[in-house]
C-alpha cells in the first residue's frame, strides 16, 4: 500500500530516466526504409512535477542543447515518458543521453530548491503573521473600560 508519505519521498526524490521504452521506437527502424532521425521514447522514474516539466519545456534546456551540438533535438514530457526527438539511439549513446540525465539532475535541483525558498518564505511570513496577531492581542488587553 502507498502512502501520502511515500508518494511525498517520490516526489522529492531526483527526476531521471530509467531507460528506452524500445517497444515505441518506430517499427520500421534498423531497415533500409527506417528513418535516421526519430522520437526515442524514455520513461520517467516518476511522474514529472509541474515545475520540472515547465524548466524542462523552457529556454534554458533548448540552450543547453544546442551549445552541446543538439540544437534539433527537442525534449518533451508526455504522461510518465520523456520524448526526445529529432534524434536517434546512435546519439543518445555517443553522449545525449549523458547530457539529458544532467539536464534532469539539474531542472530536478533547481525545483527542489524554489520548493524550499518558497516554503521558507511561508514560514517568515507567518512568523510575521503571528507576531502581529500578538501585538493586537497585548494592546487589547492593555485597555480598559473602567
Amino acid at each position: 500500500m502507498t502512502t501520502i508519505q511515500d508518494s511525498a519521498v517520490r516526489a522529492d526524490s531526483a527526476l531521471s530516466v530509467s531507460g528506452v521504452l524500445a517497444s515505441a521506437l518506430p517499427h520500421d527502424l534498423g531497415t533500409a526504409q527506417g528513418p535516421t532521425r526519430y522520437t526515442v521514447p524514455a520513461v520517467f522514474s516518476r511522474r514529472p512535477q509541474p515545475r520540472e516539466v515547465d524548466l524542462l519545456h523552457g529556454a534554458g534546456t533548448r540552450q543547453r542543447l544546442a551549445d552541446a551540438g543538439y540544437s534539433d533535438v527537442e525534449l518533451r514530457v508526455s504522461d510518465r515518458r520523456l520524448l526526445i526527438s529529432n534524434t536517434n539511439l546512435v546519439d543518445l549513446k555517443a553522449g545525449l543521453a549523458h547530457l539529458v540525465g544532467l539536464i534532469l539532475r539539474d531542472i530536478s535541483n533547481q525545483a527542489a530548491q524554489e520548493r524550499t525558498d518558497h516554503s521558507n518564505e511561508l514560514d517568515a511570513l507567518g512568523l510575521v503573521e503571528e507576531e502581529r496577531r500578538g501585538s493586537l492581542r497585548r494592546a487589547a488587553a492593555e485597555i480598559h473600560f473602567d
